[in-house]
């Protein structure tokens, strides 16, 4: 059994219901992902430390043609020197590492002997030369050098594709996209908004329906989905209601409408 597969940790090692997770708290604190990856980053674990890497050996042959100074240089070939580290060889040794725990785990819990178990201790596996243990947020900063990098006047579709760094940078979305599905409610049918604000705060709703033609504020939310609850204007009598949305931030709606979605909700 892996040390992560099993319920050793919550007080039933071989049978028995495995009690519910604690609940969480409001207070927790949770971790920030604000980064916006690029489209030439890859996705995969194995490939990013590839493209650190060749990002680390080309950066210094590229650097001061790209308007770069040696201290600017220096700095994010370190980023980068770093990440290579970690995601390869620090988290492989973690991930050898592993094994003895459970081990241990289980001569803790089920061994037999005479003399006190010594537990294991991870020893981080040494640095390479010249790398150091860099800040937090070392793709925020290599995206920022990258970016500017392409502004300037010594760049070209050559360096960038030896840098490894050619793809659009991701566009920021100018409306939220939502869709529109009919639920059964009480009384009648509801409509549920599921919504995306592309990092924004909200989304401000408007709906529209009957003869008035009118545009109202439907709500202000946070959190998709929105479910339209209302009842009918006329009681067993179907109507069609339309919908637009824009993106809500700091208490003022702003960008333009979405297209205007339209539904047929019946008793």
């Amino acid at each position: 059994m892996n040390w992560d597969e099993g319920t050793w940790d919550t007080g039933y090692w071989d049978d028995g219901p495995v009690p519910p997770p604690p609940p969480t708290h409001l207070d927790q604190p949770k971790r920030k992902n604000t980064m916006k990856r690029q489209n030439y980053y890859p996705s995969r674990l194995s490939e990013q430390a590839a493209w650190l890497e060749n990002y680390r050996l080309k950066m210094p042959i590229h650097g001061t043609a790209l308007s770069q100074t040696p201290a600017e240089i220096a700095a994010t070939v370190n980023d980068a020197g770093w990440g290579v580290y970690v995601l390869l060889t620090w988290l492989s040794a973690v991930r050898a590492f592993s094994p003895s725990t459970t081990d241990a785990v289980e001569d803790v819990l089920e061994g037999t002997g005479s003399t006190a178990i010594v537990l294991p201790t991870f020893v981080p596996p040494a640095l390479p030369s010249g790398v150091t243990a860099a800040l937090p947020g070392i793709l925020t900063r290599i995206f920022g050098v990258v970016a500017r990098i392409k502004t300037a006047d010594g760049y070209n579709e050559i360096i960038g594709a030896d840098l490894g760094v050619i793809g659009p940078e991701e566009t920021p979305k100018d409306q939220p996209k939502f869709t529109t599905t009919l639920e059964q409610g009480t009384g009648c049918q509801c409509v549920r908004l599921a919504f995306f604000k592309y990092g924004h705060m909200g989304v401000y709703i408007e709906s529209r329906r009957g003869a008035t033609g009118v545009w109202e504020l439907l709500a202000i939310d946070t959190e998709s989905p929105y479910l339209d609850e209302r009842p009918l204007l006329v009681a067993g009598t179907p109507e069609v209601r339309e919908y637009r949305m824009r993106f809500w931030d700091k208490g003022t709606p702003n960008g333009p409408w979405t297209p205007v979605a339209s539904v047929t909700v019946s008793p």
